[in-house]
């Protein structure tokens, strides 16, 4: 593994740390590099038995071997393919058994080293998974009693009991500490892309998923849609009202909102009183429907101080009919954005390119 290679690794884990495919192929090839490392590191130190040292030799060039493929490939996400992740585990647990029978069945000096298999496997696989592969875990151990006539002599079941015990303690403890960390991943997640005031996604939830809906542009040929969202006068709820009451006006107004986005969608508050959404796959006529929806539901959400309907403005943008990027997707959808509100002061009503009209329209089927 070169420095390069070292680093190419360190790259993708830190792309992604919600990815766990890299971290699950980087911790097994370092467990299989480890392995072959000690058993070749073992063969050279006093009292190793050398009775079979071809099958030693290859299964320690093996486990480099494996272990080093498995720090360069780039397979999917877990979640895809943990069945196929499952069965190659199982087969190489069958290798883990050649190996306890070439270095000495049940005086293998291999033992302290099979733990390392016993928590990858509790942190990785799910229950339906892990259970299974832990009995085969098991029952390899179990194995050298069936060909070491020694093996009781020297306490092997006793030895055999407490691996067990040990291997489904690790298993319990690995999962209980893996939901934590979970836990406090999303928490902390949504304290990072989450407004804590409505609820919705932050700036930098809004800058990740746009940059994300232009890329699949980039990828799959698909349209997207930015609509930019910007309430009229909102100054003078809070001058007139309070601040509290300005706050349950973005309450409301974000709620009205979610009502009509998709699931696949990002509504997101990207200031003091400005809203965005990026419609994935969606055109400049699926973004005007849209904006009339929004307005309409805006219209009509109920304030419980008492307000009168809120007014917005909205306008939007499309990748790639206005821009290629998304900062200037941005750039777009804000200018446009900006004339609105420009001729809503200055002029009676009137239509824009890439804008809603001044007055609210109703809501579309």
């Amino acid at each position: 593994m070169t420095v390069g290679g070292l680093r190419d690794i360190a790259r993708r884990l830190a792309d992604d740390p919600r990815d766990e495919g890299v971290l699950m192929n980087v911790t097994s090839g370092l467990m299989w590099l480890a392995a072959g490392l000690g058993g070749t590191l073992a063969l050279a130190l006093p009292g190793t038995s050398h009775a079979h040292m071809g099958w030693l030799l290859a299964l320690s060039t093996a486990s480099f071997a494996w272990g080093a493929l498995l720090m360069s490939l780039r397979f999917p996400k877990p979640g895809t393919c943990l069945e196929l992740r499952a069965i190659t585990t199982a087969a190489l647990i069958a290798v883990v058994g050649v190996a306890l029978w070439a270095t000495g069945g049940a005086d293998s000096f291999l033992q302290p080293i099979l733990l390392f298999t016993g928590l990858h496997v509790a942190y990785f696989y799910p229950p339906r998974l892990a259970f299974p592969l832990l009995l085969l875990f098991v029952a390899t151990y179990a194995s050298p009693l069936l060909y070491d006539a020694g093996a009781v002599a020297d306490a092997y079941p006793a030895r055999l009991l407490l691996f067990t015990i040990s291997l489904l303690a690790t298993y319990a403890i690995m999962r209980l500490l893996k939901r934590r960390l979970v836990a406090a991943e999303q928490r902390q997640r949504a304290m990072a892309e989450r407004d804590p005031l409505t609820g919705l996604a932050n700036r930098r939830a809004f800058d990740s998923a746009l940059a994300a809906a232009v890329e699949q542009r980039d990828r799959h040929g698909r349209s997207a849609a930015l609509l930019l969202i910007d309430f009229d006068d909102f100054k003078a709820v809070n001058d007139t009202h309070g601040h509290p009451v300005g706050d349950e006006v973005l309450r409301t107004v974000a709620a009205a909102c979610e009502s009509e986005v998709r699931g696949v969608d990002c509504l997101a508050r990207i200031g003091g009183d400005e809203f965005a959404v990026i419609a994935p796959g969606a055109g400049a006529v699926g973004a005007e429907r849209l904006a009339a929806a929004l307005q309409a539901a805006i219209a009509a959400a109920p304030h419980t101080s008492g307000i009168g309907p809120i007014a917005v403005t909205i306008a939007w943008a499309t990748v790639p009919d206005d821009a290629t990027t998304a900062e200037h997707l941005f750039r777009v959808a804000d200018r446009r954005l900006m004339e609105r509100k420009r001729a809503r002061k200055s002029s009676a009503p009137r239509r824009l390119r890439g804008g809603a009209r001044l007055r609210p329209l109703p809501r579309l089927p």
